[in-house]
């Protein structure tokens, strides 16, 4: 007997777990644009558009996908939930994806509720591949968010104005250091450019200096040559001249022993 409040508390108590997983259960969503079945051609813009039932009381997006006849991927953003209702602008062709046949919009919310519709498309022959009324569309919408952006950076501005200066004088003091110190390198690299400028002249300089004495050392190559001819020459001539002496020497030698033995021989 004591059982049973014991299972009629954990009923109570799965009761209360479950009542806020129902308030976020999943819903379903269903398209106002384009209606199920409508006809588009060519490069015609369009709107997807629906409403998330139940509303959601929790901010939300729904991923939209529109794919082809061949489950291809054509076309894909998000859009924010307002009050329960989306939409979005686009357009479509603009590729070789875009064929003609019965196209599937798919579209999920942040909690999981999901819809879809299709319509029929026909591609225009001859058209060209560039799509430019989606290009605008899409400009326009990154306009948008730039502004919401914009109007939200207003807003902190205003909201927090002094340490957003204090941010600014800090960026301001960082840039201007950034600056000097760039300042400063860009005169230690004209100082090294310049050093180096008048190396390049000195080294200039020696080479034609070097060239200069190479040249002056070719020239003299031929009266070195001319030089040691001369000297061989004449060392030749000294030679003939010291071997022409010898041998008058040696014959006057002869000589007078020949006039010394003709005088020794008269004598006895």
């Amino acid at each position: 007997m004591k059982t049973l409040p014991a299972i009629a508390a954990v009923s109570i108590a799965m009761a209360l777990l479950l009542v806020p997983l129902a308030s976020v259960a999943a819903g379903s969503i269903s398209f106002t644009s384009p209606a199920s079945g409508a006809s588009l051609k060519g490069s015609a813009s369009y709107t997807i558009s629906g409403s998330v039932s139940p509303a959601p009381t929790q901010a939300d997006e729904v991923g939209i996908k529109v794919t082809n006849p061949a489950s291809q991927i054509v076309d894909q953003d998000t859009a924010t939930v307002t009050n329960g209702a989306f939409s979005y602008a686009t357009a479509v062709g603009g590729t070789s994806s875009w064929t003609s046949g019965t196209y599937t919009i798919s579209a999920t919310d942040s909690f999981g509720a999901t819809g879809t519709t299709t319509f029929t498309y026909t591609s225009s022959s001859g058209g060209s591949a560039y799509n430019v009324t989606a290009a605008l569309i899409k400009i326009q919408k990154q306009l948008n968010q730039t502004l919401a952006q914009n109007a939200v950076l207003q807003k902190d501005l205003k909201g927090n104005e002094t340490a957003e200066q204090t941010s600014l004088s800090s960026i301001t003091s960082s840039l201007n250091s950034i600056t000097g110190s760039l300042a400063t390198i860009t005169s230690n690299l004209n100082a090294v450019s310049t050093a180096v400028t008048g190396l390049q002249t000195s080294l200039t300089n020696i080479g034609n200096q070097i060239s200069s004495m190479n040249t002056v050392v070719q020239g003299l190559g031929p009266q070195i040559s001319n030089a040691v001819t001369q000297a061989t020459n004449a060392a030749n001539n000294a030679s003939s001249v010291q071997t022409y002496v010898l041998v008058v020497a040696v014959l006057a030698a002869i000589t007078l022993v020949l006039e010394l033995a003709i005088l020794v021989r008269k004598l006895s």
